[in-house]
């Protein structure tokens, strides 16, 4: 895609807006209250508003390579400022983590990265995923990292007291999905059952 179809995709944009004009203006005048904090990759191929046909103020998303969520004692603020708006403040009642197939940050974390990058210094909050995933024994690597690295973030995200007295009292859902990229579908993590099953 240029960087002119993105800008005259505004034009295309504003047509909807209009058409959506009610929507749009109680956005603005009631503030947003979404319920859902989504946890995704930037992969640009994978888009959670498309993926679940959400409109505006559905989700509050936060958006990284491989959908990685450091423990609170990594003193990373980007992250954990986006937790604890949603959570604390906007109240959301449901938390994705979302992983997909293809996962470009995944597959780095397996083949390797210079030490002196950034993308290394990151990818360290998934490596335990990694490990977990070897010692299955698995005959795909990618796939069972993706899966044990949504674990391992869901685990993340109890590091954070609000999130874990709010889980703790049911007053927060934490959810771990998978986005197939072949076939658009969604697959989430039953914790009774032990097992992955279609969403819908």
């Amino acid at each position: 895609m240029s960087f002119d179809k993105i800008r005259k995709g505004n034009t295309i944009f504003t047509d909807k807006f209009k058409e959506n004009k009610k929507l749009y203006h109680d956005l603005v005048e009631n503030g947003q209250h979404p319920k859902v904090l989504w946890v995704g990759c930037s992969d640009s191929r994978v888009v959670p508003e498309f993926i679940v046909n959400a409109d505006a103020g559905d989700l509050f998303v936060i958006r990284n390579i491989a959908n990685i969520i450091p423990p609170e004692n990594a003193n990373e603020t980007c992250t954990s400022s986006v937790l604890e708006y949603a959570v604390v403040h906007l109240n959301v009642e449901h938390i994705v983590i979302c992983g997909h197939t293809g996962c470009g940050g995944i597959n780095a974390l397996i083949d390797g990265t210079p030490e002196d990058t950034k993308i290394h210094d990151w990818l360290k909050h998934a490596c335990s995923a990694k490990e977990t995933a070897k010692s299955s024994g698995t005959d795909s690597l990618e796939l069972e990292t993706i899966k044990e690295n949504i674990f391992l973030q869901a685990k993340n995200l109890l590091t954070f007291d609000y999130i874990e007295t709010k889980k703790n009292n049911d007053e927060i859902k934490i959810h771990k999905w998978l986005y197939d990229m072949n076939t658009g579908t969604i697959s989430f993590f039953d914790d009774l059952d032990n097992d992955w099953f279609p969403l819908n």
